[in-house]
This record gives structure tokens, C-alpha cells and sequence, in this order.
């Protein structure tokens, strides 16, 4: 799967989810076998891919400057023609400003459609016995995540011009989500929600005292009212993952488990009053490692494609 914490970093970008069908997360020691990194679903159960049989392997090559110049296109283009560029935006706004009918509760069901490796399985995570296993996995056999969702109205924001928005309750979907993929108790502690940092710590499926702490940061942010009846938005975040020290908050610093940089668009279509339908897009960047000689070569050999590419397709019905 991806790495038992992509959900977060897609749930604190656009809030927009995905879904895989669960299994045992795997602990903070299992998080540095490469096959365990690159299997989302292991680790996340549900938590962010699943369904649709339609799957592409695309070369390893360059970004070229004619696919850079359409990168600087909208949101939905980028999704659409599958860019390969890293995100040309930057902080646009100081948070997601959702229509508001997006406010309110609801059912979320969410289904992987599409797996990309655009760098080849040499940079996929895991490689390809992990690449097939997600695609089998998530892809083919189409199981879904079923979580709810809110959508609260909050103050402030000066794109709001000071009055109240709509913005995506960040701590309670993430509780949902990994309630639906991982197991009730999860998530220990979320000591931040905001905007532009999600911080919490999971706790290992198998009962053991070794917490993970994952920390996303946001790093640029956009989004495109384009009709009344479609709104896109994007998030590329920063996503740590590292032992947590909870207990011995004294002891030293400890090199992070994962790096890595997100980007996720999300295109939302809305069907009626009571159903939105989400066309979402992940991709994945390798960020360089100063400690790691051969995390650093990979990112070299990335030549700053993302090296996994997902597709969902989630559907928001009201709740009653």
C-alpha cells in the first residue's frame, strides 16, 4: 500500500479520500521493509485506493517543456492529462473554501480506479512485487473504504473577507477513515489540525507500545470554482513519518521512517443536493535525503516525476 499513512496526507490535503479494503497495519520496525511501505491497503487498510480495472504502466522519461507548459494549466488539467511536472503552484489560499453545500455530514465510499508507475518499478515503492499486489489488490478486485465525512462552517480566512467558510473538519475525517480501515483506537492523539499542519500518532494493530507520528505539512495550495456545479481543488504536502517518542520525550531525535511529497486534486462534481461525486488524483514525489545515499540517488533518478500515480473514485452521499 502505500505507506500506512498516505490516507493522512490526502485527507489533510483536500480531505477528498480514498478507500482500500483493510488488513493489519504493519508497526513502526515493519515500516522499513520496502514491501510493507509500498502496500497501502496493508497498512491502511481501506485507506485510500481500490477499483476499477482500468491500470497503466507508463516509461520512465523526462518532463518535457511541452508538458511543462500544460502543467501551468488548470487543476482539472492536470489530473486529466496526468502531468508529470511537479505542482507550478504555490500557497494560493490559506485554506480549502468549499461550496457551500458541501456543509454537513456524510456517507463517503471511495474506490482505487487506476495505479501509475511512471518511473518504473525501479522507483515504485516496493517495486514490482509491490506494484501487482496493489493492483490486484486494490484495482481489480474493487473492494471500497466506507467512512463519513464533515464539512464544518469556520470564521476568519481572508479570502472569506473575514466572515465564515466552509472548510473540511480535518481531525474528525481522519478519525473516521482510520476507525474504518485500521481499528477503533488507531489514533492515539492529534495535537494539531490545521490548515497548513496535521500532526497525530497511530498505534500498531499488533498492541505494541512503538507509535508512529506523522506530520503533514502544507506546501502549496489552490483551487478552481470553475461552475456552480464543480469545484477542484489541490494540495502538495510534505508527509514525515518517524517512531514516536511519546514516552521519553528526552531522548534524542530519530531519522524519519518516510519523506515524501503529495500532491492531490480532487475534482468534484455535484450531482444534487444530496450527492457529490469526486474524480481524485495522487501523486507522489521522492524528496532528497541527506542521511540515505541510496534514497538520494532514487530521488536523482526520479528527475523530479512523481513515482506513483492513483486514481479514486469517491462518491459523498448525505447523511441523515
Amino acid at each position: 500500500m502505500r505507506k500506512l499513512i498516505c490516507w493522512l496526507a490526502i485527507l489533510a490535503s483536500a480531505s477528498a479520500y480514498s478507500g482500500c479494503k483493510p488488513r493489519a497495519a504493519p508497526s513502526a520496525v515493519a515500516m522499513s521493509n520496502p514491501a510493507m511501505q509500498s502496500d497501502r491497503r496493508t497498512a491502511l487498510t481501506h485507506v485510500i485506493m481500490p477499483a476499477m480495472a482500468s491500470l497503466t504502466l507508463t516509461a520512465s522519461r523526462p518532463a518535457h517543456s511541452a508538458e511543462l507548459a500544460r502543467s501551468a494549466g488548470t487543476l482539472e488539467a492536470r489530473s486529466t492529462e496526468n502531468s508529470l511536472a511537479p505542482p507550478p503552484y504555490s500557497m494560493e489560499a490559506s485554506d480549502i473554501f468549499y461550496p457551500a453545500l458541501f456543509q454537513g455530514s456524510w456517507k463517503v465510499v471511495s474506490r482505487t480506479a487506476d495505479v501509475i508507475a511512471p518511473c518504473g518499478m525501479q522507483l515504485f515503492t516496493g517495486g514490482q512485487a509491490a506494484y501487482d499486489n496493489v493492483v490486484q489488490t486494490e484495482v481489480k478486485e474493487g473492494s471500497a473504504l466506507e467512512y463519513r465525512a464533515r464539512f464544518v462552517t469556520q470564521s476568519g480566512g481572508d479570502e472569506s473577507g473575514g466572515g465564515t467558510y466552509v472548510a473540511a473538519d480535518r481531525e474528525y475525517n481522519a478519525r473516521e477513515i482510520a476507525k474504518a480501515a485500521m481499528g477503533a483506537f488507531s489514533v492515539v492523539d492529534t495535537p494539531v489540525a490545521t490548515p497548513n499542519r496535521y500532526s497525530c500518532l497511530l498505534a500498531p494493530p499488533d498492541g505494541s507500545s512503538n507509535l508512529i507520528r506523522v506530520d503533514i505539512l502544507a506546501l502549496a495550495r489552490k483551487s478552481e470554482p470553475s461552475s456552480t456545479d464543480k469545484f477542484v481543488c489541490s494540495e502538495f504536502v510534505r508527509q514525515i513519518v518517524s517512531p514516536a517518542q511519546r514516552n521519553n520525550p528526552n531522548a534524542p531525535p530519530v531519522s524519519p521512517l518516510s519523506v515524501k511529497e503529495i500532491e492531490t486534486i480532487s475534482i468534484y462534481d455535484v450531482v444534487g443536493k444530496d450527492r457529490i461525486q469526486c474524480r481524485q488524483r495522487t501523486a507522489t514525489f521522492l524528496v532528497p535525503s541527506q542521511t540515505d545515499p541510496i534514497a538520494f540517488k532514487k530521488w536523482q533518478l526520479s528527475q523530479g516525476r512523481p513515482v506513483d500515480i492513483r486514481y479514486y473514485d469517491v462518491t459523498y452521499t448525505r447523511a441523515v
